[in-house]
């Protein structure tokens, strides 16, 4: 059997031990080697434009981009900012204070009070009209997140569900768009299906 001798084995562990004192001793430099110091500008300047213009009305909260500079790989930072903002999407909260409190006149039609009732969890003959009617009302913009929706896209909700005594009153319906109809669902695996999650990645990609 062979053995290795020790003077094999000390010059080995000197070896080893040079090796760490030169990677200690140079390790920023190595690390600007393997992450050379990309610009996230570009990157950074598209997100903020797609979320800004897309969702007017609610504020992002983008201090994740100072919070994760110290993260030197730069394609591992853009998700880490994508997560964040997708995450703050899902967790907004309905301003439940711009509930309507009325039915506009204007906004009312001649069988507008009678089909308001439910028959049988059946939609009221008028049901395009009272999602024509919210899309006025609410200048088609979706109730939970503010982004401009379609009226072929517009998912209406009840505040009060059937089930629980509401009827097709105006006032006790908002338009949502198709990513906060997921969240507001009652089958949480929809969430994971999101046109925000997809255009944000998209942005992270093409950065």
């Amino acid at each position: 059997m062979y053995f290795l001798g020790t003077d094999y084995i000390v010059s080995s562990i000197l070896w080893l031990l040079a090796i760490f004192a030169f990677v200690f001793t140079f390790r920023k430099q190595i690390k600007k080697l393997l992450y050379p110091q990309i610009t996230l500008d570009p990157f950074i300047s598209k997100l903020k434009t797609y979320t800004e213009k897309t969702y007017p009305d609610f504020k992002f909260d983008y201090t994740i981009i100072e919070t994760s500079k110290s993260e030197n790989n730069p394609e591992l930072r853009k998700y880490m900012i994508a997560d964040d903002m997708i995450d703050q999407f899902k967790r907004i909260q309905i301003d439940r204070s711009r509930y309507p409190k009325s039915t506009p006149k204007e906004l009312q039609w001649s069988s507008y009070v009678f089909n308001c009732e439910p028959h049988r969890d059946k939609l009221p003959k008028d049901w395009m009209q009272r999602k024509n009617a919210l899309f006025l009302r609410e200048h088609r913009k979706c109730f939970r997140c503010s982004t401009y929706i379609d009226i072929t896209t517009l998912h209406p909700k009840m505040i009060r569900s059937l089930k629980d005594g509401g009827k097709y009153y105006l006032e006790n319906l908002i338009p949502l768009c198709g990513d906060c109809d997921k969240l507001l669902s009652d089958n949480p695996k929809k969430s994971s299906f999101l046109n925000i999650k997809d255009t944000i990645y998209q942005i992270v990609q093409n950065s």
